[in-house]
């Protein structure tokens, strides 16, 4: 059986095409919902959905971090990997799934997990952080109102 070769495809970015990326991001929101892209003939070929949301994804985390991968997942993720998606520890991410907080399950003494229940979780997690920020910004304009 051969080896499969991963290969990686950096693309550079100048300060100024970033300065551009941020702008664009910055004034649509609620994010782009289409891309079109123009042939050679000059004729104007809509993209998929599915692809728009891809380059706007990958548009935003550009212009947040300044950097952004593209990869896949398979459906069955290592211990590691799922750790890495969530930005926890190994441990800690086996201290979630021992007390059912994200689901698991064996593969003979290796646990894993489904790449939709991690993405789920993740999901969850920053959604709860929003909230409970929002709450807490609203408590320090409560305590402000009284000084």
């Amino acid at each position: 059986m051969a080896a499969t070769m991963l290969t990686r495809t950096d693309v550079l970015v100048t300060a100024e095409d970033l300065t551009s990326v941020r702008h664009e991001v910055e004034s649509t929101p609620a994010g782009l919902v289409g891309f079109a892209e123009v042939m050679s003939d000059g004729s104007v070929r809509r993209l998929p959905p599915e692809l728009s949301k891809i380059i706007d994804k990958a548009l935003r985390a550009l212009a947040i971090n300044g950097s952004v991968t593209v990869a896949t997942l398979p459906d069955e993720l290592t211990s590691n990997t799922a750790a890495d998606v969530l930005g926890v520890s190994r441990p800690t991410l086996l201290k979630l799934a021992r007390d059912g907080e994200v689901d698991s399950f064996s593969v003979g003494t290796h646990t894993r997990f489904k790449r939709d229940i991690i993405l789920a979780f993740k999901a969850k997690r920053e959604a709860d952080r929003r909230e409970s920020f929002a709450e807490l910004q609203e408590l320090e304009d409560q305590l402000d109102g009284l000084a």
